[in-house]
């Protein structure tokens, strides 16, 4: 009789103590979640501000490498072509440069496509000096390299701004 009662007095014992454990291990197992939820809100709200002017600032970058801006804005009167075209190399260069550190706040995918707008706009400024004198007018220079981006399907900037819009849209 005593092993009965031993029995039946440590058996509801640890029936209690194990319900009382689970219980306890799944208030727990909530409060971490909703601590580590707090968290993400909270980094979210830090870092998204962050993303949206990295946003901005690569919008203004392409902005700034868009081959008709940049001639209108680099070309200056009397200049000789070769002078332009080192302008428009190196102003493309400090803008990148500029915004380096953008690729913080943005998809690595996003960051290639920017490094290769930027590329790509330096290559259609190196094509459009072939076959003209570095000495000719910085006019007849800028002429080209204009016909040259309106030849083009879609000049690399523009794709560069629709990439940052599209990875943009996911944010808001």
């Amino acid at each position: 009789m005593t092993l009965q009662l031993i029995l039946g007095l440590t058996i509801p014992s640890i029936v209690v103590l194990l319900a009382v454990f689970l219980m306890f291990r799944q208030y727990f197992q909530h409060q971490t979640q909703i601590k580590v939820l707090s968290l993400k809100q909270e980094r979210a709200q830090i870092t998204l501000p962050l993303r949206l002017q990295a946003f901005e600032r690569l919008t203004l970058l392409c902005e700034r490498i868009d081959l008709p801006d940049l001639v209108l804005r680099l070309k200056t009167p009397g200049a000789n072509a070769g002078a332009l075209r080192s302008a428009l190399l190196l102003a493309i260069q400090q803008e990148f440069e500029h915004n380096l550190t953008q690729q913080l706040y943005v998809s690595s995918e996003l960051w290639q496509i920017l490094i290769k707008a930027k590329d790509k706009t330096m290559d259609l400024i190196t094509i459009a000096s072939d076959g003209i004198d570095p000495k000719a007018s910085a006019d007849a220079y800028a002429s080209k390299l204009i016909t040259i981006a309106y030849e083009e399907e879609a000049l690399p900037s523009h794709i560069a701004k629709r990439a940052i819009k599209t990875e943009s849209s996911l944010w808001l």
